[in-house]
């Protein structure tokens, strides 16, 4: 179940990255350094089998949450998500609100 979520969150923050808001371009470094966070809050109180995989999954996600990041992030976005320490402080970065 974590899992899914997971993935829907990821889902939801590179929609938002999309639909965008004001406050500058993340640099490429900038947007690396999100890919390697969002991994590390996938897999941030896993552990075993479920870990291994979920840390699989995140890292095949890093490519395209940089170049989504680099092509439609905001520096606003990306600053907000460096500082998560969730999936659930990270959800609250977006520009746009699900519930």
């Amino acid at each position: 179940m974590r899992k899914s979520y997971a993935m829907f969150i990821a889902a939801g923050f590179t929609v938002s990255l999309a639909v965008g808001a004001c406050g500058g371009k993340p640099s490429e470094d900038d947007c690396k350094k999100f890919a390697d966070h969002f991994a590390t809050l996938m897999t941030k109180g896993q552990e075993g089998p479920a870990a291994e995989i979920t840390k699989q999954v995140a890292d095949g996600m890093k490519g395209d949450l940089v170049k989504e990041c680099v092509d439609k992030g905001t520096k606003a976005e990306i600053d907000c998500a460096l500082k998560a320490a969730s999936m659930e402080d990270l959800e609250k970065c977006g520009g746009s609100k699900t519930k």
